[in-house]
Order: structure tokens, then C-alpha cells, then sequence
């Protein structure tokens, strides 16, 4: 009996080897109560993967946007911290970005309805004959059925209303800004 006691044969093992508890619970199946249990646990991680895919999909496209326009704040405001000093400061050409902002355009194609608001002021403020001037350049766009950043129309200006802040600045989740000097 090294190995073999009685122990270890079915029938010492009573009733659940002989069709007691596990063979009758197989008999009987799943009660009512387990199968709703189970199916609200199914229905509830289901919805829960479903609505976790969603937002996975709105981030996605927001941050797809976001670097599109990111891109271009950095690229316009490159452009613009090569441009002469006096140029910025009394050409005709950055008029309105010296009031309340200038509206540029962002390629419709990669970023729809978005724009860029440019807006430069001197530092510091309300100086007459400036050495530094402040650039900033924010992006504005449509997802998803609303606009992103300060500029609600995209226009590139600040409207009335639409600084949130009260900061004088149109803001932007993709926004950038330098200060430069004059030269000489």
C-alpha cells in the first residue's frame, strides 16, 4: 500500500465521485439569476471597450490636427522671426497684425477650416519707437463640430468676445511666440 491506500480509490472519495455535488450542479445548469449576471457583465465590458475605442478615436484625430497646426505656428513664426525689424514694426504689410491680429491661411487640405492668427506688439507695451518686439502666432480649426483656440471664426483676429483670458492675445492649444530684437 505504498502508493495505493484507500484513499486514493472513487469510491473513498463518497459523494463527489459518485454523482453527488459537481455531477448534480452539471445536471441542474445555470440558474437565472447566473445568466444575467453574466450577460450584464458582458453587456457593461462590451459598452465600456466601445466607448474607450471612441475617445481613443477623438484624441487620435485632435492630435493629428494638433500637429498640423503646431507645424505650421512654427513655420509661419520662423518665417516671421527672419523678416526685417522695421518691416514687422511699420510695414504695411503686418498692419493688422499690430492691432488685433492677422488672419494667415493653413493648407485646407491637411488642416480643414483652420487659419493662423498672427499678432505682433512691442515689448514693452505701448512703446512709441521699440528695440524688442513680441510675435506670437496660434492656430485655430474645426473638429469634430468645434473650434479650437481663442479665434472662434478663424479670422485671425481678435474679435470682440472671443478673449477668454483678457490677455490681449488670441490663444490656441498650438500657439507659439518669440521676442526679437532690432538689429544694430
Amino acid at each position: 500500500r505504498a502508493f495505493g491506500g484507500s484513499a486514493h480509490r472513487p469510491e473513498a472519495l463518497g459523494m463527489f465521485a459518485t454523482g453527488g455535488i459537481v455531477n448534480r450542479m452539471a445536471e441542474r445548469g445555470m440558474t437565472l439569476v447566473e445568466v444575467m449576471i453574466g450577460t450584464a457583465l458582458l453587456v457593461g465590458g462590451g459598452g465600456a471597450l466601445l466607448l474607450g475605442m471612441h475617445y481613443t478615436l477623438v484624441h487620435s484625430d485632435y492630435l493629428s490636427n494638433f500637429q498640423v497646426a503646431i507645424h505650421a505656428t512654427e513655420g509661419e513664426l520662423e518665417r516671421l522671426s527672419n523678416e526685417d525689424f522695421d518691416t514687422l514694426w511699420t510695414g504695411a504689410a503686418y498692419a493688422g497684425a499690430r492691432q488685433n491680429g492677422q488672419r494667415v491661411d493653413i493648407n485646407s487640405a491637411e488642416l480643414p477650416g483652420g487659419a493662423l492668427g498672427v499678432q505682433i506688439k512691442p515689448y514693452p507695451a505701448g512703446a512709441a519707437n521699440p528695440t524688442l518686439l513680441d510675435l506670437s502666432v496660434a492656430a485655430c480649426w474645426a473638429s469634430r463640430g468645434r473650434r479650437l483656440g481663442e479665434d472662434q471664426n478663424c479670422s485671425g483676429v481678435l474679435d470682440p468676445g472671443e478673449d477668454a483670458n483678457g490677455n490681449g492675445w488670441i490663444d490656441s492649444p498650438a500657439m507659439v511666440s518669440t521676442r526679437i530684437a532690432r538689429k544694430g
